[in-house]
């Protein structure tokens, strides 16, 4: 689907020629391994290995902090004293140094495949390389768009639009059903906001007035590049529209409920109810799914008013924000003064000052849109040998430890206890790539990036709405293999780990056990598996269902030990007098808590018996909690952070890191931190 501002500014981007920066260096050669098959996650005999060769990065350590006051900055200080974000990047740390070996090794392959005449990955590329090319073409990649939009009524040209896979007022998408997860029903929710969230348009927060200022200032200039000597008046118009839209829609805490966003309302209720007056018959004529009956909207007062709205409005606004919807949304397709118009937005939001180098951008527009193409040379070459087998050993560890960590919950009665075992039992996992890679069945040119662009956007669509109506299928990956991150999707009860995620400094063959368990095991494939259980992924059943299946003292005591956490992270600012939105957070705020928490305990069970690597100067578990702050080493611009403050559910990496350690029961003995100190203050919430 088509990028949308918001991502264009979270996304890490690969970077310019930039100042030298502390990287992640090589470990040392580890020791030989013992003869015979090795124990999972440890190849070596014990032996003493050097901190480098355990995978924790000494440089990136200060030791002149106090890891008892405050571990980022013993853990990562000698990272960010030293540190520099790149000027194309708002920010720059463990992740996004995995990031840029990933694009540069991408760039190798997709440089080699553009030399070839017929290679479909090399096509795409070279299209998006070829500048002159999108220069010559302007705006003739968009121009039927337009045509259509002032020609129609606005009804008519939405319709068109959201079939080439725009979304002007909200977007359909293919669910499972909330009732019933082996279906897969139609999904309308709310959309069409140019800026991050809604409050942007609504509140006077920190800088959120001068960026609002920006903003109308940024979508008058995009309309002037059309030609238009109406271009303040059609700003107005789109951005008072937007206004409307930002009040009329849900807000990201209310959205964390997942009974808010869910109402089935079916095609019945649509046309009859909720919004008689719009064609959704027509609609769903248009996006190619006629038969489609079975329907949930996110909130049925939004579309009444959408409906009430494409009527009184004036025909020639609604033209306008239509306009701006197909501006805004293909600008980064179109020529250098539309690529450098939309990146003033993406400095606003994020404090970069460079835009990325173009190579960088065709990288990952090619594994936005052919991603699992792409991500076979990547796995060849960077996910072989034992390492999924590794990964999957790793996760089994954590989900062993999080089963027996049900057993010793206070504030779970045993009918709960039971059934969260039974989703436990359940939860699948993903690791590494698809079994099946997908295929991609659409044209591409050399000489024509922004019809490719069309192209590819449009048979995603096409393959999302197929969906519908269809068994599930579970191994339909929702990230490319060199995406550094990861999910859970709390409909499939299942969790999926990229390649790109399992690489140094987070994970490795050579690594010590410690760091493997604390950084991925902990860092990720932990705080995945406790989305399962935090205040959103609670309501949801072990296969996938929406349903109460908690008892009542079970939920009024999680809600206490969420409350906990909810009321710790609102006291944290993102920048000075900017502080982060407890509940907002309160998912990752839980998952990062009881993700290290497991994988501790996973760690400790694991090695119980077993002889593990002595490393010069740290204990193991100290090892253990430095791999997963050292995993959240990052620097980034405070307009960033106070992007992040206001619209993502995630809280920035010092928080990540400092926010878990004071709730982690083995921190404190571990670094020989006295209770009442900052590290160790004696309260701890505690969820999982």
């Amino acid at each position: 689907m088509r990028t949308r501002l918001l991502s264009l500014v979270l996304v890490a981007a690969c970077s310019s020629p930039a100042p030298k920066q502390p990287a992640a260096p090589a470990p040392e050669p580890a020791p030989e391994p013992a003869p015979g098959k090795p124990e999972p996650h440890m190849e070596k005999a014990a032996a003493k290995m050097s901190l480098s060769q355990s995978g924790i990065v000494p440089t990136w350590i200060d030791k002149s902090a106090d890891p008892c006051t405050d571990f980022f900055a013993y853990a990562c200080g000698g990272f960010t004293k030293t540190a520099a974000i790149p000027p194309d990047r708002a920010s720059w740390g463990a992740i996004q140094l995995v990031q840029k070996d990933n694009e540069e090794f991408l760039r190798k392959v997709l440089d080699d495949a553009a030399k070839a005449p017929n290679d479909k990955l090399g096509t795409y590329y070279a299209a998006c390389m070829d500048e002159d090319g999108i220069e010559k073409l302007g705006i003739t990649p968009i121009q039927p768009f337009l045509d259509e939009i002032a020609s129609k009524p606005a009804s008519d040209a939405l319709l068109t639009l959201q079939a080439a896979g725009f979304t002007p007022f909200f977007d359909l998408q293919p669910s499972q059903d909330f009732a019933d997860a082996t279906k897969v029903i139609a999904s309308i929710d709310q959309a069409g906001l140019g800026l991050p969230d809604r409050k942007y348009y609504l509140e006077s927060k920190g800088t959120m007035p001068k960026t609002r200022a920006a903003y109308q200032a940024h979508v008058q200039r995009m309309f002037a590049l059309l030609g238009s000597k109406k271009a303040k008046a059609q700003a107005a118009n789109a951005f008072r529209i937007e206004t409307a839209l930002a009040k009329l829609q849900q807000d990201e805490v209310v959205r964390r409920d997942p009974h808010a966003i869910y109402h089935r309302v079916d095609l019945d209720g649509l046309t009859k109810k909720v919004a008689p007056t719009f064609p959704w018959g027509h609609y769903l004529e248009v996006l190619g799914i006629p038969g489609v009956t079975a329907i949930t909207v996110n909130d049925p007062k939004y579309y009444t008013a959408i409906a009430r709205m494409l009527k009184a409005e004036k025909p020639e606004a609604l033209r306008d924000y239509l306009t701006w919807t197909v501006l805004r949304e293909s600008a980064n397709d179109l020529g250098k003064p539309w690529v450098d118009e939309a990146f003033t937005m993406q400095k606003e939001l994020s404090g970069v000052k460079e835009l990325p180098p173009r190579w960088r951008r065709c990288v990952h527009r090619v594994d936005a849109d052919l991603g699992e193409l792409l991500g076979q040379s990547y796995v060849k070459a960077r996910f072989g040998g034992d390492s999924k087998s590794r990964a999957v050993d790793l996760t089994k560890t954590v989900l062993g430890a999080m089963r027996g960590e049900l057993d010793h919950l206070p504030w779970m009665d045993d009918a709960t206890r039971t059934a969260a075992k039974a989703k436990l039992d359940k939860m699948a996992y993903l690791v590494g790539y698809p079994e099946t890679w997908r295929t991609y069945a659409f044209e591409i040119t050399r000489t024509d990036f922004a019809k490719n662009v069309q192209a590819a956007t449009t048979w995603e669509l096409r393959r999302q709405l197929a969906k519908i109506g269809k068994p599930v299928d579970r191994n339909d990956w929702q990230m490319t293999p060199p995406t550094v991150n990861a999910y859970y999707d709390p409909t499939l009860n299942e969790l999926a780990l990229p390649a790109g995620q399992l690489q140094a400094p987070f994970f490795g063959a050579t690594f010590h056990p410690a760091v493997n368990f604390g950084s991925t095991g902990g860092g990720t494939i932990g705080h995945e598996m406790t989305h399962g259980f935090d205040d959103e992924g609670s309501q949801f059943d072990a296969d996938g269902n929406l349903r109460d299946w908690w008892s009542a003292s079970t939920k009024k005591q999680f809600a206490a030990a969420t409350t906990c956490v909810v009321d710790q992270y609102s006291h944290y600012e993102a920048v000075p007098g900017v502080k982060l939105d407890g509940k907002l957070t309160a998912g990752e705020n839980i998952a990062d808590n009881g993700g290290v928490k497991l994988a501790f305990e996973a760690y400790h069970a694991w090695r119980t018996g077993k002889q593990v690597p002595e490393v010069d100067g740290y204990t193991d578990d100290q090892v253990y909690f430095l791999a997963y702050a050292q995993s959240w080493c990052e620097k980034a611009t405070p307009v960033l952070l106070e992007t992040m403050a206001h619209s993502n559910p995630h809280s920035p990496p010092m928080w990540r890191v400092n926010g878990v350690i004071v709730n982690q029961p083995g921190f404190g003995a571990a670094f020989s931190c006295k209770a009442g100190t900052p590290m160790n203050p004696g309260k701890q919430c505690s969820v999982w």
